[in-house]
């Protein structure tokens, strides 16, 4: 069997693995689809080392295969996620099982819960742990970005968004898009979107933001304290991943407010610690999500409330995955490209 692997700069290979089995705890899915993450993007065009086990993991499928000890039985629709806390580990007996070590770990494709491949592939052997079931109301094209939008669950949840105020968020990357609709049922009463490519600046119009603006050719804090009529945002969600606009951030929030950090910067940031220390500003950061999260976000996609189809812009087979990596580093139109490894 072959699954494409990231191997360095602008190099996808299709590499051969044997074919998964299902074995004691860990379960065999045929995957439907799989996205392509920012992530993926990241490293493809850096050519860092990129773990195998992460490269492709936003999937959804059916298993096919389940050995007696797991609760999982052929024919059933799943995703991939994250384990539940152990309840073993430091951080679970010191009570933060939010945190949890291990679960942790097979999130970012260590440990035992990892598999040795991602979801670029026809079929996955991986821990029965890490699943959980699709809603029989959510499409496969869905589920493949229940993932994504988890995050953007998680982001929103970690940070306080009170009913009334006004968000911004820097980056229409999916991530962007995700967390801005999020920030809405939170209770937002204006949400504002930093993106320099207009065809993303339109499809966040269409998704909801109040106001779109180009910070490459406008003044930002400007538009916004006009818009809002106030001097900064009540909060700030950082999706760029972009390391000057960590920075911006916190130009942009009042004193008092709060900044996420959920985008992932490729380089070290510079910030001006005191003027932070001077707007007394509140910082959350959020990387990844909560196993009961993956309800939330499933029941916001079912009822509309997050809209993930006017985010997929294209759908290709596994041979044409490179093609598909080099439009996204391209061409902005593209936003969230599926991989179907059935075509």
């Amino acid at each position: 069997m072959q699954a494409a692997l990231v191997t360095g700069k602008h190099q996808l290979e299709l590499r051969e693995f044997p074919d998964p089995a299902a074995a004691p705890g860990k379960a065999v899915v045929q995957i439907a689809y799989c996205g392509i993450c920012g992530t993926d993007l990241h490293a493809y065009q850096s050519g860092a080392a990129y773990n195998p086990a992460i490269c492709g993991h936003e999937w959804t499928g059916t298993v096919s295969a389940a050995p007696a000890d797991v609760q999982l039985r052929e024919g059933d629709r799943v995703a991939i996620g994250i384990a539940n806390a152990c309840g073993q580990c430091s951080t679970c007996q010191r009570g933060d099982a939010a945190h949890c070590e291990n679960a942790f770990m097979g999130l970012i494709g260590l440990g035992p819960l990892a598999a040795p491949h991602g979801g670029f592939a026809s079929s996955i052997a991986i821990d029965a742990a890490r699943l959980y079931a699709v809603n029989d109301g959510i499409s496969d094209l869905h589920a493949a970005m229940l993932e994504p939008a988890t995050v953007a669950v998680h982001a929103v949840r970690r940070t306080e968004v009170r009913p009334g105020d006004s968000v911004v968020v820097i980056g229409g990357g999916p991530i962007g898009l995700l967390v801005m609709q999020c920030a809405r049922t939170a209770g937002a009463g204006t949400v504002i979107l930093l993106e320099p490519q207009q065809s993303r600046r339109e499809l966040a119009a269409v998704l909801g933001a109040d106001l779109t603006l180009d910070p490459t050719v406008e003044d930002a804090a400007e538009r916004i304290n006009a818009h809002i009529g106030a001097a900064g945002a009540d909060v700030v969600f950082e999706c760029a991943g972009i390391p000057t606009t960590i920075e911006q951030a916190v130009e942009l929030t009042r004193r008092g407010g709060s900044v996420s950090l959920v985008g992932v910067p490729n380089a070290p940031s510079q910030i001006n610690a005191a003027g932070w220390l001077v707007k007394e500003v509140r910082l959350t950061a959020s990387l990844g999500y909560l196993r009961e999260e993956f309800a939330i976000t499933q029941a916001l996609v079912a009822d509309g409330r997050i809209q993930l189809s006017p985010m997929h812009t294209s759908t290709v087979s596994l041979g044409a995955i490179t093609a598909a990596f080099d439009k996204l580093a391209t061409e902005p139109e593209e936003v969230k490209i599926l991989v179907d490894p059935n075509l």
